[in-house]
């Protein structure tokens, strides 16, 4: 295996600036009150209220992902926050690509698969760490009853308005699979009209145009999209290359009848194609990728969803919600799969001067019916919270009891199982003035089984043949205490977070019997900084760095992985960036994403050794006039190979992306 480059040379120069703003950034915490805000006030009136400002504001933006909101600076729990004029600014084309560069979620395609790709997130590897994050839009969880990771290819990112990531909590609020955390996803209404298009290399092009209109009861908005690419290279013998496209339609009305009672109903379609390669050898993966065919997968994925609710206020104090959406689905990866999804979401709150409380109750029933076979996974949780703020101090604490319950059937068997589980949450902030505080988390969450995990797949030398029962596998507990600061000034933002989480019955592919099964003991601990700090008015750097070690400690079906990291989990994962803004017109973007050398996916024994890091280097810019902004981007600037790296069933598997430098021009505007 080739050692990696890491930062030398080309990239030292910008380590070296984030480090001297760290440095800096630590010094800035005693900067007074006053100061930053005349500070903020000077960079407000440059950027004439279209930049991204790390602004006094930041400590008032309101976290609406823990059902009950809370400030920023007031929270309880470690949490990653990126508003619309941040990922607006980010020029990523997907909210895949924003999530890989610009927090701390590391993600690498599905195999190829770049549509529903994999997730990592605190440590639980690109294998199943998609299993142990909920990501949700607008609240609604995306997250399968089976194998299949999240359709992120369904958000548009042009939709979205504000990201959301939870960390090391959510569980009282989203259950099942909050182990890392939440990443949820509020899309934006729009009034008016904005379009944004972009051509990229290897034919990729983009559309989409929002509609909205706000009256004082009444307002309708929706957007539609379009993506396709001609694919990066020839991937099987037939001529076919590693193509790609989706298109998603979305409209949303909201109205009030009377005072005091707001409804909505709503209607996504998503429709998605992609073909892509399958894994090549390392030494094929060092030459010429693009020369290489070892035959391609395919797949569509149609999702149609159907949502509504309402919201009704008792009086000041007492708020109703219910919120109900309805999915059906259909996937041909590997095999034809056709969904129905029902979920059902009702709380009711109150809120009077420092007490905040709720009372929540989330139904969820899924189906999945594949030729001769027909299962369920339905879920019934219960769940309370409460929140009180004396002085500078705020208390949170939450439970959550939550009833799993599975059927399955086919022409020999006819399978049943359930299993009660309980998540719950304490957490405490302390305000040590506007812009800092410091908090405790102290959380435990759970993961009952995706559907898949009961079954393992039968071969017939190297052909698939038909699945078998597996046997009800244990679900998996995790408790995880969260430490952190939060510093939310100007010139400087700084965030710290440490963690440690306890982990019972961790779930993981044996890829030697092709079945799922559970590690009996093991833990991850850590350490995660975001860091910005403003040089100058129009210049500033950005740090997201997590450090992240995982070990397993007690295994009886197989001691010798005892000691061992989870693999695919890199120690080190870091993104940078610098930004300058010559004028209000006129902006520059240099970033970076690091991600140190781990092993292979599965490769629980470590028989194939650490695999080569993954570096990117971006650069972007763009220029304002009037209602138009015209954009530009270099990804991978240094034409670096990356790859996933999969122990597989003869050894090494690699699957590349983003391994070489691509282009992007386009334009977006608002009226």
């Amino acid at each position: 295996m080739k050692c990696p480059k890491g930062f030398r040379g080309k990239y030292f120069s910008l380590a070296a600036i984030l480090a001297v703003s760290t440095t800096v950034t630590l010094a800035s915490t005693t900067a007074s009150y006053s100061d930053s805000q005349s500070s903020v006030q000077k960079q407000d009136e440059y950027a004439q209220s279209e930049e991204e400002t790390p602004t006094l504001e930041e400590s008032s933006i309101v976290i609406i992902s823990k059902k009950i909101k809370v400030k920023a600076i007031d929270a309880p729990f470690a949490s990653e926050i990126y508003t619309k004029n941040q990922i607006k600014k980010s020029h990523a084309k997907n909210l895949y690509e924003f999530l890989n560069t610009q927090t701390s979620v590391s993600l690498l395609p599905n195999y190829g698969n770049k549509f529903a790709p994999l997730i990592d997130m605190r440590g639980y590897g690109v294998a199943n760490g998609y299993q142990n994050v909920v990501i949700t839009v607008n609240g609604r969880r995306i997250n399968n009853i089976d194998g299949s990771p999240q359709l992120l290819a369904s958000i548009p990112l042009q939709s979205v308005q504000k990201i959301e990531i939870i960390k090391g909590s959510g569980s009282v609020e989203y259950g099942d699979g909050a182990n890392a955390g939440v990443i949820n996803i509020i899309t934006k209404d729009t009034n008016g009209l904005s379009f944004k298009t972009y051509a990229s290399s290897h034919g990729a092009k983009f559309g989409s145009v929002s509609m909205g209109i706000k009256q004082k009861k009444f307002s309708i908005n929706g957007y539609i999209d379009d993506y396709s690419d001609n694919g990066a290279r020839l991937v099987d013998a037939l001529g076919n290359r590693d193509k790609s496209w989706s298109r998603n339609k979305y409209i949303d009305i909201s109205f009030t009848p009377f005072k005091n009672l707001d409804f909505k109903i709503g209607k996504h379609v998503s429709k998605n194609g992609v073909i892509y390669a399958k894994g090549m050898t390392y030494t094929q993966y060092l030459g010429d990728i693009n020369s290489v065919n070892t035959g391609s997968s395919s797949g569509y994925f149609d999702s149609d969803n159907f949502l509504t609710g309402f919201d009704y206020r008792f009086n000041t104090n007492f708020k109703f919600n219910f919120d109900y959406s309805h999915e059906k689905k259909t996937s041909t990866i590997f095999r034809v799969q056709k969904y129905d999804y029902k979920s059902y979401d009702t709380k009711i709150q109150y809120d009077k001067n420092n007490f905040k409380t709720l009372f929540g109750v989330q139904k969820f029933n899924g189906n999945r019916k594949i030729t001769g076979q027909d299962t369920t996974k339905d879920n019934l949780g219960y769940y309370a919270k409460a929140v009180y703020q004396v002085f500078k101090s705020r208390f949170s604490l939450g439970a959550r009891v939550q009833r799993v319950n599975y059927a399955h059937n086919d022409i020999s068997s006819n399978l049943k199982s359930d299993a009660s589980l309980n998540a719950f949450d304490i957490g405490y902030n302390y305000k040590i003035d506007n812009i800092s505080s410091v908090f405790i988390n102290y959380n435990k969450s759970f993961q009952a089984p995706n559907i898949d995990m009961f079954f393992k797949p039968v071969y017939v030398g190297w052909t698939y043949d038909h699945t078998e029962f597996n046997g009800f596998i244990k679900p998996m507990k995790v408790k995880t205490l969260n430490i952190g600061f939060n510093y939310l000034g100007y010139p400087n933002k700084t965030k710290l977070t440490l963690f440690y989480s306890w982990i019972s019955d961790e779930i993981y592919y044996d890829s030697a019997s092709y079945t799922n099964t559970n590690l009996d003991k093991t833990r991850k601990y850590g350490l995660e900084l975001y860091d910005r700090y403003n040089i100058l008015y129009n210049l500033y750097t950005t740090l997201n760095y997590s450090y992240i070690d995982t070990s397993i400690i007690k295994n009886q079906s197989n001691p010798s992985i005892v000691g061992d990291g989870i693999p695919g989990v890199s120690k080190h994962n870091l993104k940078l960036a610098l930004g300058y803004n010559p004028t209000h017109r006129v902006s520059f973007k240099l970033s970076h994403t690091y991600k140190s050398r781990a092993y292979a996916m599965s490769d629980f024994d470590q028989t194939l050794g650490k695999q080569d890091s993954y570096n990117s280097t971006d650069l972007s810019a763009s220029y304002k006039y009037k209602k138009f902004e015209f954009f530009a981007k270099i990804s991978n600037l240094f034409d670096r190979k990356n790859a996933l790296f999969v122990d597989g069933w003869s050894g090494l598997s690699v699957y590349p992306v983003n391994y070489e430098r691509s282009f992007m021009l386009g334009v977006n505007a608002k009226f």
